[in-house]
């Protein structure tokens, strides 16, 4: 019922040599690219591309918040709602500051966490503006 197939002919020597010379040439170019895309230049120039875009962006959103938060104090956009203020009253932005910088040191802790939070950005702002100075 099962009929066994005649063995193939096995490959002679000159073909396995010349399949694993296809095979060492291939493996060979996978290894230089592989080095290629390891290689501390190339891995030193992405991380830098990605640190500079996260740098521009993070620049890009801040100065957009600086300008928003300027134009807010000179009054010169429009109040938000006062469901999303902290104080329905419609204190100035000074006040509010005020009173945060207060309720901080009487030792709220939402008060606290972001009155942290701000030093601590700032901090990092300066050392990075320090940082690009020195190396100008």
């Amino acid at each position: 019922m099962t009929e066994k197939k005649p063995a193939a002919a096995s490959p002679t020597p000159e073909e396995i040599e010349a399949r694993l010379a296809a095979l060492r040439a291939s493996v060979a170019g996978d290894v230089e690219e592989l080095a290629l895309r390891l290689a501390p230049e190339t891995l030193k120039a992405a991380a830098r591309t990605t640190a500079e875009a996260t740098v521009a962006d993070l620049r890009a959103r801040a100065q957009a918040t600086a300008a928003g938060l300027k134009a807010r104090v000179r009054g010169q956009d429009t109040p938000l709602a006062a469901a999303a203020t902290p104080t329905a009253d419609g204190a100035s932005v000074l006040a509010r500051a005020q009173r945060l910088f207060d309720d901080a040191r009487d030792g709220d802790p939402q008060a606290l966490a972001i009155v942290t939070g701000l030093a601590a950005a700032l901090a990092g702002l300066s050392a990075f503006a320090l940082i690009k100075a020195l190396r100008r």
